[in-house]
């Protein structure tokens, strides 16, 4: 982990947040069941979520890796270069087509 990890969580929380479509902090404090205040503190501030935020996140598509870790990077071995490459795009957000 870098150094800056921790002191741009906030920043990849709201990046997430756009690429997902929501569009405000009222929105995230709805998903998150809290306050719009709980939501400029995880934003601006890097506070800490919990795990059952961190769930709640997940579950609405965002991609916890890269609020945590600022990484979209998958490792698995037992996955083909094609594979990881499909993944890889969709958790940057570019959605492709698949053949049939």
């Amino acid at each position: 982990m870098k150094n800056n990890d921790l002191s741009d969580r906030g920043e990849r929380l709201k990046e997430e947040r756009r690429r997902l479509g929501i569009n405000t902090q009222d929105e995230l404090a709805e998903i998150l069941n809290v306050k719009k205040n709980s939501v400029v503190r995880y934003e601006k501030h890097n506070a800490a979520l919990d795990t059952d935020q961190l769930d709640l996140l997940e579950d609405h598509g965002f991609n916890i890796a890269y609020i945590l870790w600022g990484t979209t990077e998958v490792k698995n071995s037992e996955l083909s270069d094609d594979e990881v490459k499909r993944i890889q795009d969709f958790l940057q957000g570019n959605h492709i087509q698949f053949e049939e």
